[in-house]
């Protein structure tokens, strides 16, 4: 009996057990799926819940780009959300900032699905007209009735005739364009001008707090207590002893005659009386002429026997200024200067204000002063005097304020800066200076009228005064606003509407109307030449030709020009030629031409602007011949405001390396070129 061993057959057994490992991988793959679609679904109804026109806006603007046609059938509009003037039919970059054109989205006003705004849905009619081109870059913009290239080489941008607004003397702007340009506007006040004049001052000791202490007797000086230079005395004090036999004399004269009075006083009434009378009043007489004061000669009266010196007070409070050399036991005579002082209570502020400011300054106006030694502190006063003469060196005048030094701590020479009260009591109308712009012939202001309305005003200025405000004479009323900040960007826009307005005033029945061409000036009288000098004019315009179509290539290097060849032509032109007019157009060419010489190439670049228009006014005045190019015309570069020659009407500037190589225009054809006959 045979014994049949089972077998287990591997082969099938392999995939059952490649399915059960499988299987939970094959379910996490499939549940993380269907996790990822089920939050996108979420995602995406919660977003239309939240906006719903959102997935719209989305979903047309990938739509535009696919079929160029907006989600109700019209034609596509793109625009740039920088420059909202910027309008086309196809997707693209804005001219101005290069930024990636958006689609123009158009709608009802009461649509809450679309984002459409008053000025967008006017934007999106179909059927629209281009009133003209223009490039709003250069200043003034330029303005073609046809698509093209501005002279910048900027591709010009159309304005349609539901966008282009009427040139009026108002400007009116979108107020959200407004609320970007960052336009403030101020109200017109009335009220008085506060205006200062400021000037640097120095401290002066007032000349009528001056005295001075003379003798009017001779003698010596028995003690001098007024010994020192800048002592400070107060009204009273002693100054000094003198002992002087004739101020004795005098004083025993008027003892004595009081003396006999008194011994006759009963008989007062008679001629006794009389007489005693008259001798006291004549010594007393005689010691005032001498110097005393009359309490001194009351008190030097009523003694015994006089005194052997005699006490000289102070008459003022202040310091002794100058002192005479003078000490204890030094004789003096008659008249001689012994003492001198000032009086500090008050002192001087003497400012030096320039001419154009003195007219504004009077006598009586108030003035505060700052001095540098005393900082924190201030002095007030007022304006006592003006000088009357100017000093011719620093045309300035001199302003005097008096101010009150009661501590005494105003010191004479220190420097301070005085603040005058020069404004207006009555009242004016006021402004922000900012808010005027100023012409050099005129000065204008814009008046905001309201809801995006700005109307240019003249107006006629008057003194500026403190907080940046500034006085208005005429042209604006008290309540009116004025645009305080962002005026600047309101004129550009108004002189872009007059810059409109004359290019659409030669169309009368309201078409497009190319601008008129600026004439060219007329070139003078050709001059008669002869064979061998019309040689030397063709090799000059030759030799220039080289050096301008060099300029105006592709530059690969920095290499200089290299003059030589036109210099030696118009050189050579020189001895061919007569008369005063050949002879100065000729030498301006050469001196044009040698400047070249020896200078980087950027030197000659703008160097070579001089050679172009000597060149032009040579052949103008001695015409090229026909042999020298097929044709031949001037053109100008209004960046670099200058002209040049060419071969073909092509632009190849030659004032720019490689930014601005298509930057000007033909301005006319030269007459000895084949193509200008």
């Amino acid at each position: 009996m045979t014994t049949e061993t089972p077998t287990t057959n591997t082969a099938s057994l392999a995939p059952a057990a490649r399915r059960s490992r499988s299987g939970p991988l094959v379910f996490l793959l499939l549940f993380t799926a269907g996790g990822i679609y089920a939050g996108m679904r979420w995602h995406t109804t919660f977003e239309r819940w939240l906006m719903p026109s959102a997935a719209g806006d989305t979903a047309a603007a990938a739509s535009v780009k696919e079929s160029g046609k907006a989600a109700d059938g019209k034609k596509q509009l793109w625009t740039c959300g920088m420059h909202p003037q910027v309008i086309q039919d196809h997707p693209g970059d804005c001219p101005i900032c290069h930024m990636k054109l958006t689609p123009l989205v158009t709608g009802d006003a009461g649509d809450s699905g679309s984002a459409a705004t008053p000025e967008r849905s006017a934007a999106g009619g179909e059927d629209r007209k281009v009133k003209y081109w223009w490039d709003p870059m250069m200043n003034p913009p330029y303005i073609s009735d046809k698509p093209g290239k501005s002279p910048m080489g900027m591709d010009l941008v159309p304005v349609y005739e539901d966008r282009a607004q009427s040139a009026g003397a108002a400007v009116v702007i979108d107020p959200a364009v407004v609320q970007n340009m960052g336009v403030r506007t101020a109200v017109v006040t009335e009220g008085p001008l506060q205006q200062t004049v400021r000037a640097t001052a120095i401290l002066a000791e007032p000349e009528p707090g001056r005295r001075d202490i003379n003798l009017r007797v001779s003698g010596w000086i028995q003690t001098l207590y007024a010994n020192t230079d800048g002592m400070a005395v107060k009204k009273g004090d002693p100054l000094f002893d003198l002992y002087s036999p004739d101020l004795r004399l005098a004083i025993e004269e008027l003892i004595t005659a009081r003396k006999s009075a008194d011994r006759t006083g009963q008989d007062a009434g008679g001629s006794l009386g009389q007489t005693s009378a008259a001798l006291i009043a004549a010594a007393e007489l005689r010691l005032q002429t001498l110097g005393l004061t009359a309490e001194q000669i009351a008190d030097l009266g009523s003694m015994e026997h006089a005194p052997a010196v005699v006490t000289f007070f102070s008459p003022i409070d202040g310091h002794v200024v100058e002192k005479a050399m003078v000490y204890n036991g030094s004789a003096v005579m008659s008249g001689q200067l012994v003492l001198r002082l000032a009086d500090r209570s008050t002192m001087w502020f003497e400012a030096r204000v320039p001419e154009g400011l003195i007219g504004r300054v009077r006598v009586g106006q108030r003035a505060v002063a700052r001095v540098n030694a005393l900082p924190g502190q201030t002095f007030e006063g007022e304006v006592v005097f003006v000088h009357p003469h100017l000093d011719e060196m620093t045309r300035t005048a001199l302003v005097r304020m008096a101010m009150p030094n009661p501590d005494g701590v105003l010191r004479s020479a220190m420097y301070a800066i005085a603040d005058i009260d020069v404004g207006s009591a009555d009242p004016v109308l006021l402004i922000p200076r900012e808010a005027v712009i100023d012409t050099g012939e005129k000065q204008l202001v814009f008046v905001s009228t309201g809801k995006g309305r700005f109307e240019p005003r003249n107006v006629a200025i008057g003194l500026s005064g403190e907080q940046g405000l500034v006085q208005v004479r005429s042209g604006l009323k008290a309540g009116e606003s004025v645009v305080s900040s962002g005026q600047f960007l309101i004129d550009s826009e108004s002189r872009l509407r007059e810059a409109i307005a004359k290019f659409l005033a030669g169309d009368s029945s309201g078409g497009v109307a190319a601008a008129p061409a600026a004439k060219p000036p007329t070139p003078p009288t050709p001059i008669a030449i002869s064979p061998a000098a019309q040689a030397r004019v063709d090799a000059i315009v030759i030799a220039y030709l080289v050096l301008a179509e060099s300029l105006g290539a592709v530059q690969k290097d920095a290499t200089p020009l290299k003059p030589g060849e036109l210099v030696a032509a118009i050189h050579a032109l020189h001895g061919e030629v007569s008369g005063p007019e050949a002879m100065r157009v000729v030498s301006e060419a050469a001196k044009a031409a040698e400047s070249l010489t020896g200078k980087p190439i950027d030197q000659q670049r703008e160097a070579f602007k001089r050679v172009s228009a000597a060149v032009i006014a040579l052949i103008d005045a001695m015409p090229p011949s026909p042999k020298v190019a097929d044709s031949l015309f001037v053109l100008n570069c209004p960046m670099a405001k200058a002209d040049w020659l060419q071969r073909k009407a092509d632009v190849a500037n030659p004032y720019y390396a490689d930014d601005m190589k298509e930057c000007g225009s033909v301005v006319r054809p030269v007459g000895g070129a084949k193509g200008a006959r």
